[in-house]
């Protein structure tokens, strides 16, 4: 955020410009790939912007209003000059404007030679800007210990918090699940459509900048409720230049601790196994990446490469009280840029990466006790991940007010995963409290799938100056098609537990006299080629209203349309119309102080795991039946069945109007934020914000039954009492819908059982189901001094709540990676209670980092995050009998032995705090060309719980020993040592 004070004659130091600590304001920028140049001069006036690196150039005339602008510059340092004269030096970031000013507040001509810097640093002033936007160059993140991947660094940003790790490592924003984010390389969105989870990448070290948007962003972008990460990426130049890295993260010994089982004592004092419930004192890790890189001319002053490959071997050992499991990858990454100025007012760009992995798993048999592993594994197993990205750009200057821009692209992501044992059936055995892999399968892959996912991306984007209205608008298309072939290994789950206490198998019925344990027995195969087609096209005006106040109007109208395996649609929610205001007011006129707000709703599309799961033809069934023995092979010798085989999917689409709710809404969320910024001196700011998130609609897959049974009632089909629709064995499938919650649902269904399907409307009061709901508030504090007197500091404090019955497309507390279809909703008693403070829910969260420029030579960096802890829950079974679904699913409800108890309320995971740092030597024998790096990760090796277990039952009124167990922990402390060579 920008400032014109610094814009007035400060001239900044060369280490400035690099770390990218300064913003200068101006009109907000195109902000997918490009920043712009602005500023005031005498009407008339030539003025040129020239890239030195490219040869790049643009001239422009100074419009009647003494106010010109050079739109959608590839991002770089720029010489502004007016009328031939002296010039001056521009930085310009993405998605922000540089301001170069030739007269003074008065009018009058300056001369005099500054250095305008527009780069990353954290929140500078920009009065131009109505956003909540963080930029961080790659030369300000060298300069922190920061782990080498997009989710640390979007971390580093206000509002963002780490999200449970069993997802992996993905952010959540203002309180949002880590599946609603968009991520963007070059203008290309490469977020996982599937699930949310995750991206497609280029080696880190190709990164050039990112723009992480936590809020309050622009028409321009959508398809998220959580936030936005816009990266860019390193470029060509007339200058040649090579280099290589070495990043090595040893083992160094540090683990996390061992967990016993609350009743952990012996007889003998030695808390060994069967004690023992989660082993980590002997896990091992160890990374390696070589990185080459090449830049340059092609043809000097038009044609430019940027070349970068990756070499990596990722190793580690993970123990449990039975087991080790190994994993590795050695994959290699590759990246290429190519920028092609075919005049200075057209240029073309290709961006194209390659990110595919196989990680191979292998499983070992483990005696605690002994201390023995054997020797012969479960056999390999692998996950395939990643793909190939190829993405075009033009980018066209046609008058000096009218800009624009088009984008194609392709990225694909490997979904496979098996290994040599996939004909064996997966088995666990419980009985013991833990699960035991039992038979020849691999318990690195439970789940076997072989799949790809393929997303076409199409946009053109413009940008017309007229007058005080910068007019911007885009039309935006994404083709995305998900194959998937899933079941379980060896096509079939069995699962041993111990009889109840209660004698009966919930929702099943009771187990037959002298039955030594139960089998419960799972067939699941899903699988199709699914399509969704998503377009959006967007229209945003901002308004120089007076010289003080911009006002930001802007409006995006969204469609999505997700097909079945047969390509037919099933979901089908077009003029999703998305209004976006916003307003800066530079209070003083010298943007040192700033008061801004914006209103905004956001669309999230159904990600394709819903296609896959609800439309895809899926087959699943659970049975259970009493065991006596098991065979050798560790398959169970199956005695009498308990009930009936519950048929969950049957394995046929269903036409639209079964599974569908004719008038769905799509999942939306409306988001206002107010603020201010002052500049206190030429090296300190000061923001506040105020952010409140409401989650107007969501959806959600839901039982029905019950509801078809009070239709059946109340329309004379059926005799109070009656129970048409479901069977208290649970002898048959369930119907589930996919809906808003709270809101009535029209359907087709066969109600009268005359084979024929009849409109239905359940009203929500026959659905037993609350609105789903969400909100975030909170109160963010963020301060920046500047890079002076050779060092820097950054940081913020937010005050948050996040409250609701949905954390929204993925379920942190139950580990429910199933976006868009997890479990909250899918029967009314598992909404009773659910009410409360979410997984994503940090009251606190204290964040700050800064670097020391020692000497020419010797640079120190460091890191401290403070995060309160997380709500917990006590998790059980259903204690009625008035929902027998409740039966199939066992502890998804909030009784817990026998009691509710409401979301949030049993605790809070304690507080966890960190201390990353960091030297960097470069020694002058070689001209700083070469640098040692050493990066210590959580330094005094806190090792605070981030994960409980959950669960307070085993079964109805059995209270379950691991219950508040600690199931994962702080990062351990870890070393990287980095050595670079530049020339």
């Amino acid at each position: 955020m920008a400032s014109n004070y610094f814009a007035k004659g400060l001239k900044r130091s060369a280490l400035t410009v690099a770390l990218g600590l300064c913003f200068v304001g101006g009109v907000q920028a195109q902000s997918n790939t490009a920043g712009s140049v602005i500023g005031q001069a005498t009407a008339g006036d030539t003025i040129t912007v020239t890239n030195p690196s490219t040869g790049f150039s643009r001239t422009v005339t100074v419009g009647s209003d003494g106010t010109y602008r050079f739109s959608s510059l590839p991002t770089g340092q720029y010489q502004v000059s007016r009328n031939g004269g002296a010039a001056r030096t521009a930085n310009v970031n993405v998605g922000t404007s540089a301001n170069v000013d030739f007269v003074d507040n008065a009018g009058t001509a300056t001369l005099d030679t500054v250095t305008v810097v527009g780069s990353g640093a954290v929140n500078p002033i920009d009065v131009s800007s109505v956003e909540s936007t963080t930029i961080l160059t790659k030369e300000l993140i060298d300069t922190l210990p920061v782990a080498r991947n997009v989710t640390n660094v979007a971390l580093l940003a206000p509002g963002t918090t780490a999200g449970d790790s069993d997802f992996g490592n993905f952010a959540s924003f203002g309180g949002a699940s880590v599946a609603e984010n968009a991520y963007y390389i070059n203008g290309f969105n490469v977020t996982n459509f599937r699930t949310g989870l995750g991206f497609s990448n280029v080696p880190f070290d190709m990164y050039q900048e990112f723009q992480v948007k936590t809020g309050g962003y622009g028409a321009e972008f959508g398809r998220s409720t959580g936030g936005v990460v816009n990266a860019v990426t390193k470029r060509g130049s007339n200058e040649w230049k090579f280099g290589g890295s070495f990043v090595w993260q040893p083992d160094t010994g540090e683990t996390g601790p061992d967990v016993y089982w609350k009743s952990a004592t012996t007889p003998d004092g030695d808390p060994r196994d069967p004690l023992i419930r989660s082993f980590r004192s002997k896990d091992t890790f160890d990374s390696k990446q070589a990185n080459i890189y090449a830049s340059g001319p092609i043809i000097r002053d038009r044609l430019f490469f940027y070349a970068i490959a990756q070499l990596r071997d990722v190793n580690s050992e993970n123990f449990g009280p039975t087991t080790m499991q190994t994993s590795s990858s050695d994959d290699p990454f590759y990246g290429l840029k190519l920028d092609w100025n075919i005049t200075d007012n057209h240029i073309l760009e290709y961006t194209g990466f390659k990110d595919q992995s196989e990680q191979i798993n292998e499983i070992f048999t483990y005696d605690f006790n002994t201390d023995t592993l054997d020797p012969v594994g479960s056999g390999e197993a692998f996950v395939r991940r990643g793909g190939e990205n190829h993405v075009l750009k033009y980018t066209g200057y046609f008058t000096d007010n009218f800009t624009l821009s088009a984008l194609a692209g392709i990225g694909k992501q490997n979904q496979t995963s098996g290994g040599a044992a996939d004909a064996c059936p997966a088995i666990y055995d419980g009985r013991s409290g833990s699960l035991v892999a039992l038979g020849c399968w691999n318990e690195a892959a439970f789940q076997v799938e072989s799949g790809e996912d393929e997303r076409r991306a199409y946009r053109i984007d413009g940008e017309w100056q007229l007058g005080s209205h910068l007019l911007r608008f885009g039309l935006d298309r994404e083709e995305t098609t998900s194959v998937s072939t899933l079941q379980y290994s060896g096509g079939i789950y069995y699962r041993y537990y111990n009889v109840p206490a209660s004698g009966v198998v919930a929702g099943f019925g009771p187990v037959p006299p002298g039955t030594a344990f139960l089998t419960r027995v799972q067939d699941y195969d899903v699988g199709g080629s699914f399509k969704t087609l998503s377009n959006a096209f967007y229209l945003e005006d901002n308004w120089k209203v007076t010289d003080n106040l911009l006002l930001n109007l802007g409006i995006r109208n969204e469609a999505f349309d997700n097909r079945n395996g047969q390509n037919v649609s099933f979901i089908n929610i077009k003029d999703q119309w998305a209004p976006r205001l916003g307003f800066s007011w530079d209070v003083k006129g010298d943007s040192t102080m700033k008061v801004f707000g914006n209103a905004g709703r956001y669309f999230l599309p159904i990600p394709s795991n819903t296609n896959i799961r609800l439309a895809g033809g899926e087959f699943f069934t659970r049975a259970w039946y009493a065991t006596n023995a098991l065979n050798a092979d560790g398959t169970p010798q199956l005695g009498a069945q308990i009930g009936s085989t519950a048929v969950l999917s049957d394995g046929t689409p269903k036409p639209a109007g079964q599974i569908v709710d004719k008038n769905i809404n799509p999942m939306f969320q409306d988001e206002y934020i107010l603020g201010a910024q002052f500049q206190l001196n030429e090296k300190w700011s000061l923001g506040v914000r105020a952010i409140s998130r409401d989650l107007k609609s969501t959806i959600e897959d839901m039982v029905i039954d019950h509801a078809l049974n009070a239709y059946a009632i109340a329309n004379g089909l059926a005799a109070p009492g009656d129970t048409p629709f479901y069977d208290d064995d649970s002898s048959h499938g369930y119907d589930y819908i996919l809906a808003n919650p709270g809101n009535d649902i029209s359907l087709d269904y066969d109600i009268d059982g005359d084979g024929d399907l009849d409109p239905v409307l359940l009203t929500a009061a026959m659905l037993e189901y609350p609105v789903a709901s969400r909100s975030y508030h909170a109160l963010e504090f963020f301060w920046e001094r500047a890079f002076s007197d050779n060092w820097f500091f950054q940081g913020s404090y937010t005050f948050s709540k996040s409250k609701g019955n949905s954390e929204g497309f993925t379920r942190s507390d139950n580990d429910q990676d199933d976006s868009g279809i997890t479990t909250q909703f899918d029967a009314p008693p598992f909404v009773n209670g659910a009410s409360g403070y979410l997984p994503n829910d940090r009251r606190h969260r204290l964040k700050m980092f800064g670097a020391w420029q020692a000497t020419d030579s010797l640079r120190f960096g460091s890191n401290l995050l403070v995060e309160s802890g997380r709500p917990q829950n006590c998790f059980g079974f259903y204690p009625g009998n008035d929902y027998p679904v409740t039966g199939a699913y066992g502890t998804d409800s909030f009784y817990c032995n026998g009691n509710l108890v409401p979301r949030g309320t049993a605790g809070r995971n304690p507080w966890t705090w960190t201390v990353d740092a960091n030297v960097e030597f470069r020694p002058e024998a070689l001209d700083k060309k070469m640098a040692l790096k050493l990066d210590v990760f959580n330094i005094f090796n806190r090792q605070a719980v981030t994960q409980i277990d959950e669960y307070g039952e085993t079964g109805t009124g059995s209270i379950s020993d691991g219950y508040k167990m600690p199931l994962s922990f702080q990062s351990p402390r870890a070393l990287r040592v980095t050595l670079s060579y530049d020339w």
